[in-house]
């Protein structure tokens, strides 16, 4: 998923760039790229995406581009490029994402940083990523194994193990994907 903001602001270039290197510092990103532009930085990687229910620990990566309009007058860019943990979005995701450009915007334009309420954030996004998992995993499980019986009994023999555990992990999916719609019209 990808995602942009954009903003005016007058200040010092150094500043401007010294403050905006601070903010992804302390929120845990790399600084990996930086010309006269703009500069890249990146959080997480994909192997956080499979094993990590906190998004803070998904691959993301944050383009920034410092554009001069006037002296000491200048246009930010950022665009976000965000992974999920799964194949599908969640709305309490959505709204991390969104909380995460707008810490952005607030801390150099305002100087105001709500670390507090990103935290909270954070946290109910592992809270609900958690319950997803769990109820698909408490949903899927049953439906596979009732799912194999049945199989099992119409063709009078046992099904191979990795059929079996593709009709698992099938039906967990299948209510994860199912959770995530209806999570989105609450």
């Amino acid at each position: 998923m990808q995602k942009l903001i954009g903003f005016n602001i007058k200040r010092n270039k150094k500043l401007l760039v010294s403050d905006i290197i601070k903010f992804y510092e302390v929120r845990g990103y790399e600084l990996i790229d930086a010309d006269a532009h703009g500069m890249t930085f990146t959080r997480g990687n994909l192997w956080g995406n499979m094993t990590s229910l906190n998004p803070t620990k998904w691959k993301t990566k944050v383009n920034i581009e410092i554009i001069k309009q006037e002296r000491m007058d200048y246009n930010i860019y950022a665009t976000y490029k965000f992974t999920t943990s799964g194949f599908f979005r969640t709305k309490i995701e959505d709204n991390y994402y969104n909380e995460e450009l707008n810490a952005f915007s607030k801390a150099i334009e305002n100087f105001d940083i709500d670390s507090d309420l990103i935290e909270t954030i954070i946290d109910k996004t592992n809270k609900s990523n958690f319950h997803l998992l769990a109820n698909s995993l408490l949903l899927g499980i049953p439906t596979a194994l009732l799912i194999i019986l049945i199989i099992n009994s119409l063709i009078n023999n046992t099904l191979p193990i990795i059929i079996a555990s593709a009709i698992t992990a099938i039906a967990i999916i299948g209510f994860y994907a199912i959770f995530v719609k209806l999570r989105g019209k609450a």
